[in-house]
């Protein structure tokens, strides 16, 4: 859902500029309203199948599984290319032109994307019957296995977990950035040119790269975190870190109501790093398997994979957009069909490119975990063993378990969990090491270290010959 929710960012400040397709703005309300009503058609529709089909059968069957997963993917689409279609009909220059907005530093842009907002909190609403239905499985299940089991969700902390996590985690940096831009954009007009574009260009530069360091400081706050109390797992955790040479600035405990396991890391460098535990996770597994868990996203953090995930985004929208602009001139078309192009490159970089990259960064975590898991300590040759590999591939399967999720599910991302445990195991009982994905990952960062050369030599070409 952040790939969503930054997309809509990307199709909004591409199209918004753009003149519309139709001279009368009559078509814009009619336009809004069959953007809002296709999204909770769809999202009405998808959560009916999945109910239904939970009515025959303990679960969700694989089949209506992914049935379900399809149909979320049509509606993310439609929520992002819909938004696209209402802005090329006349509602963003009614908002830049008519509410007189343009100017505006970053209120021009969250206006344009408010009917985004809408439809998307119309189908979270639409999917919280299925959610709670989930929930209930679940916790029949935990109570059947002797693990603790928890109330789901009301509505309102649905979707109060749903915005922090999905919306504002994207939103609110993207929109700092925004502010600053828009603002320097604004005081770089009055200078001469060519002084302004390269005023503006450099600060926004600056300002995407500073928001960018310290976004995990807000971020920890838009979340419910806390401190990971101090204790034995706190200690065993910090010697691990130590171990690994990592850097922090805390270990904090991610609050959900006890309803999701899970981990994750944020930041670039040391003073603004946090590595997050969920509170189910401390709750319902072992240490053993946290420390696993954790050693994962240690993984993420020593293999720099935060920073290559940036140089992705940052070389994509550059050579796209150059893509994009070239595009239009070879074919002597106006200059909207770049932008449209740039758009299309976009998405084909990130839905191919970018979740094969990020899978293969997390397979690489996944072979750091089970080579460091193995309790008599890692091995100095990168060799998995047996016994690491089964601590990190049981630790995996508790995570599917505890947040319902089935194994052979596949994520764009991050693949399917059974796949990623038949690969360690496959590791530990073959003797094998972490050379080869490390050779893997190792070429990719100098595919990605090549194409941000190359997106630096446009930008260059932009500020001194402004082509």
């Amino acid at each position: 859902m952040h790939v969503v929710v930054l997309m809509a960012f990307v199709v909004a400040l591409t199209l918004a500029d753009l003149a519309p397709v139709v001279a009368s703005r009559w078509l814009v309300a009619p336009a809004l309203a069959v953007y809002l009503a296709g999204a909770v058609a769809m999202g009405a529709f998808r959560t009916a199948l999945s109910l239904r089909a939970m009515d025959r059968r303990a679960d969700l069957p694989g089949s209506s599984l992914r049935r379900h997963n399809v149909l979320a993917l049509i509606g993310q689409g439609w929520l992002v290319l819909g938004l696209g279609g209402v802005i090329l009909v006349g509602y963003g220059r009614w908002v830049l032109d008519d509410l007189l907005l343009g100017h505006v530093p970053l209120l021009g842009e969250v206006v344009i994307l408010i009917p985004f907002v809408v439809a998307l909190l119309l189908s979270w609403l639409l999917e919280y019957p299925l959610y709670r239905a989930i929930r209930g499985r679940i916790a029949q299940q935990q109570i059947l296995t002797g693990l603790r089991a928890r109330a789901a969700w009301t509505l309102r902390e649905y979707l109060g977990y749903n915005t922090r996590h999905h919306l504002l985690f994207v939103a609110v940096p993207v929109g700092l950035i925004l502010l600053l831009t828009d603002s320097l954009g604004l005081a770089a007009s009055y200078l001469p040119e060519p002084a302004d574009s390269a005023v503006a260009m450099g600060g926004a530069m600056v300002c995407a790269a500073g928001v960018f360091l310290c976004a995990p400081l807000l971020i920890v706050r838009i979340w419910r975190t806390a401190r990971l109390p101090a204790g034995k797992l706190r200690k065993d955790l910090q010697r691990l870190c130590r171990d690994m040479k990592l850097t922090y600035r805390d270990l904090l405990v991610w609050r959900s109501g006890g309803l999701i396991a899970n981990a994750g890391v944020m930041g670039l460098i040391g003073p603004v790093r946090y590595v997050l535990l969920s509170d189910a996770l401390l709750e319902q597994m072992p240490d053993r398997e946290i420390q696993s868990i954790f050693a994962h996203e240690a993984g993420h953090i020593r293999s720099h994979h935060l920073f290559y995930a940036l140089l992705f985004a940052v070389s994509s929208v550059t050579l796209c957009s150059a893509g994009g602009e070239l595009t239009a001139v070879a074919l002597s078309m106006e200059w909207w069909v770049g932008q449209v192009t740039t758009l299309g490159l976009l998405a084909v970089a990130w839905a191919v490119g970018f979740g094969w990259i990020s899978r293969r960064f997390e397979r690489q975590s996944d072979v750091i975990a089970a080579w460091t898991s193995c309790p008599a300590g890692a091995s100095a040759s990168g060799r998995v063993m047996p016994e690491g590999a089964a601590v990190f591939a049981r630790a995996l399967e508790r995570v599917a378990e505890l947040n319902g999720i089935s194994a052979r599910q596949w994520n764009w991302r991050h693949g399917s969990i059974a796949a990623r445990v038949a690969y360690v195991l496959w590791l530990g009982s073959t003797g094998g090491t972490r050379h080869e994905v490390d050779r893997v990952v190792r070429r990719i960062k100098i595919a990605l270290w090549i194409s941000a050369g190359a997106g630096a030599a446009v930008i260059a070409a932009r500020l001194v010959w402004g082509v």
